[in-house]
């Protein structure tokens, strides 16, 4: 975990080189659009661009006028005057999934489970709309209906990591850490960048003082995100519940780095170089 100056500065800036590239990438789908206004594919990536940035209301925007195109186009391919059918793929299953995730992050829930429940009767076999509703009856506090619907989205594709994370969630809201645990590391082994699972897995291995898998996935995860001050404390802490005093230290004051006078990492590291101290005093006197 020991990194260089410049590694920690390069590693840094790897978020806002993200977020630059999410920029240029919607520049350049906007100026396509103002030549291709009615161009489905590329509306419906300018949506999901802007819902990754966080702009709902304009994500919604784009498309639904994707989902409008698309939709035009399967009625025209049914129209028997069209003698040259487009070969365009369906859209729509896609664009009412991501229109879920839209409404979904709003909180509008009602909506969302509209247009989830009709992208998964579009598209029965893709995972995406069952793990939509699933998080959302979760958050609803329907736990043997979300527990139904992560099956059927693990079953559907056996290595969705998001499945296992919401099968995690719900054998953790049952209290059943030993399950809970098992699930998040299914879920991190298909990919380490899961941070619902990487935190859920934290406060499982709380529950049950197992800390070294967690400690890996944290470590792996840090590789590339280093900025992450959430996931900076969670490995500060398991670190001081090891006993690794030194490296509880740098986690802490890389988490003030990024955000000075955090009060957990302040109260962490005062903890340290306390402990720290105390154990150099000791080794002094028994010399």
């Amino acid at each position: 975990m020991t990194q260089t100056p410049q590694e920690a500065a390069s590693r840094g800036s790897a978020d806002q080189k993200a977020e630059r590239h999410k920029k240029k990438a919607l520049e350049s789908i906007q100026r396509h659009l103002l030549e291709h206004p009615l161009d489905a594919d590329a509306l419906m990536q300018a949506g999901t661009v802007l819902y990754e940035m966080g702009s709902y209301n304009e994500a919604i925007t784009h498309l639904q006028k994707a989902l409008s195109c698309a939709e035009s186009l399967i009625r025209n391919q049914k129209d028997p005057k069209i003698t040259e059918p487009s070969s365009q793929p369906d859209r729509s299953p896609e664009i009412l999934k991501r229109l879920g995730d839209c409404y979904a992050a709003r909180q509008d829930c009602p909506r969302a489970v509209r247009y989830y429940s009709a992208a998964a009767v579009l598209a029965p076999t893709d995972a995406g709309p069952y793990l939509g509703l699933g998080f959302l009856t979760l958050q609803g506090e329907r736990i043997d209906e979300s527990e139904q619907l992560f099956q059927i989205a693990r079953d559907l594709h056996p290595d969705c990591s998001e499945a296992y994370t919401g099968l995690a969630m719900v054998y953790q809201q049952r209290g059943d850490y030993s399950a809970a645990f098992q699930m998040y590391l299914e879920s991190l082994q298909l990919d380490t960048d899961n941070l619902v699972a990487l935190l859920g897995l934290f406060q499982v291995s709380c529950h049950m003082r197992s800390f070294s898998q967690i400690i890996h996935y944290l470590e792996v995860y840090l590789e590339k995100h280093p900025t992450d001050s959430s996931v900076l404390l969670c490995l500060a802490t398991l670190y001081g519940r090891e006993g690794r005093l030194g490296e509880t230290r740098e986690a802490a004051l890389k988490v003030l780095e990024h955000e000075p006078g955090k009060p957990e990492a302040m109260r962490l590291l005062e903890e340290m170089e306390k402990a720290i101290a105390e154990g150099r005093h000791s080794e002094g006197s028994n010399a």
